[in-house]
């Protein structure tokens, strides 16, 4: 009976110093796994701080995205606009191209035209002068004509009169009787009319490539639409000309074919012959 009162009081002591020893183990490991549980704390807020900071970035990053994003479709929508617009220019440039082709061939018809239109001025102009000078020559002609027989019957007159002055002298009485009759007839034919030389006036243009002159108009000139008159300047005949059109201020006139006006230049005086 003493024997195991002692054995159990051993065992408890045993037990006892057992329990001790693993309290201590336990306190130690429980002070390690609270080291180890501040440092993972430590670690998971420094983690939860690194995702955060992270987490900003990314929205960051995001809205820089979104930016970018927006920013590629502006300008993507513009290089369309731009290709749009280079393709509109491109058909402009196109159409003006064929434009000025159209007006290149337009120039040169009007040209070609031109040409043959100045051709048959000449020629129209050439076919007026020789019929002006067939009149001219005409006019001349009968003028002739005129101071032939003009001139026979002075011859006529003269005739008579020297045979009077020759035959002998009548009586008195007859003479007074009867009285002097003389054969001579005066002429009725109609005179020669001189030139005339009109007033002064100034070249306001002229192109002797084109054969046109314009003259300042004033009613002094007496020009009117048709008439041909001869220009003077220094007392030499430059030329014909015949005019066309009359304004209140100017003259307008078609150098007649043979007519030279190389000396004559815009702001030269002249006077004007009919």
């Amino acid at each position: 009976m003493k024997t195991l009162s002692l054995t159990l009081r051993i065992v408890a002591i045993l037990a006892s110093a057992a329990a001790v020893a693993l309290f201590f183990i336990s306190k130690g490991k429980l002070a390690e796994k609270q080291t180890s549980l501040e440092q993972a704390k430590a670690v998971t807020q420094a983690t939860q701080s690194e995702l955060e900071t992270a987490n900003s970035k990314i929205t960051s990053l995001g809205a820089q995205l979104s930016t970018e994003r927006k920013s590629l479709a502006d300008t993507k929508g513009k290089l369309e606009s731009i290709r749009s617009e280079m393709y509109t220019a491109k058909q402009q440039v196109t159409r003006t191209q064929q434009q000025l082709n159209e007006m290149k061939n337009t120039v040169s018809e009007l040209e070609n035209a031109s040409t043959r239109l100045r051709t048959d001025l000449v020629k129209t102009e050439e076919s007026l002068a020789s019929a002006s000078k067939e009149a001219e020559l005409s006019q001349l002609n009968e003028r002739i004509e005129e101071l032939g027989k003009s001139n026979d019957l002075l011859k006529q007159d003269i005739l008579a009169a020297k045979s009077l002055q020759t035959a002998p002298k009548p009586a008195a009485s007859s003479t007074s009787s009867v009285g002097y009759q003389s054969g001579f007839k005066p002429n009725s034919a109609a005179a020669v009319l001189p030139a005339s030389i009109g007033a002064t006036t100034t070249v306001a243009s002229i192109s002797t490539s084109d054969g046109i002159i314009i003259l300042d108009a004033s009613p002094e000139l007496g020009l009117s639409v048709g008439s041909e008159i001869t220009l003077i300047q220094d007392l030499k005949a430059l030329g014909k000309i015949r005019i066309i059109q009359i304004t209140e201020q100017l003259a307008v006139a078609n150098i007649l074919v043979g007519t030279q006006l190389r000396g004559l230049s815009k702001g030269d005086t002249v006077k004007v012959m009919h």
